[in-house]
């Protein structure tokens, strides 16, 4: 005589048709989550330090991060601009962002970096002190930045994103190089 436990159990080859029904169940399951669950979208950005803060910047418009070789200083060029460098034959603009952003300049060492963008069909170097990741965040976690701090002369910031226990600074280098009054490096 068999108990009513023992019926409900399956057995041998009953078995994987019974694992095949509960992962399909699962599967179904996951599919209805998600679609009926919101999607977040996500914006990708490269995330580097000057000083102890961490900037970001929209990954779209990033080339490559090269080491910092040498800089040749151009005469009279802007504050901001640190010099030229040979990229693989190519003549590239170095921009001081530091100073750009009213920090000290740079004393560059062995973390230090060259972001190399393009923005506007130019491409330019941005001189850093480290290059930290690159990271996929929610635009849920990005916050416009707060009016106390904005100003003419921060209206390159487009906003802040908190992760975690970090805050990332996101420059909009379109407005930080072509906004009115602004010294443009030349085309590469």
């Amino acid at each position: 005589m068999t108990t009513p436990a023992r019926a409900a159990r399956p057995s041998g080859a009953n078995l994987l048709d019974f694992a095949d029904q509960i992962a399909a169940q699962a599967q179904a399951a996951q599919s209805l989550a998600q679609a009926t669950e919101p999607a977040v979208a996500q914006l990708q950005l490269i995330a580097f330090r000057l000083d102890a803060e961490e900037f970001g910047l929209p990954l779209a418009t990033v080339r490559e991060v090269i080491r910092v070789g040498d800089i040749t200083r151009v005469p009279q060029a802007p504050e901001h601009i640190r010099g030229v460098t040979n990229l693989r034959g190519r003549i590239l603009s170095v921009v001081e962002i530091r100073t750009r952003l009213g920090l000290n300049a740079a004393v560059p060492g062995p973390r230090s970096r060259i972001i190399v963008v393009e923005v506007q069909h130019r491409v330019v170097g941005l001189l850093v002190d480290s290059v930290s990741q690159v990271l996929k965040i929610g635009v849920d976690r990005v916050i416009p930045a707060p009016d106390e701090v904005r100003s003419e002369a921060s209206d390159h910031i487009s906003g802040v994103a908190h992760l975690d226990q970090r805050l990332i600074i996101l420059l909009d280098l379109e407005r930080m190089f072509f906004a009115p009054n602004r010294a443009v490096p030349s085309p590469s």
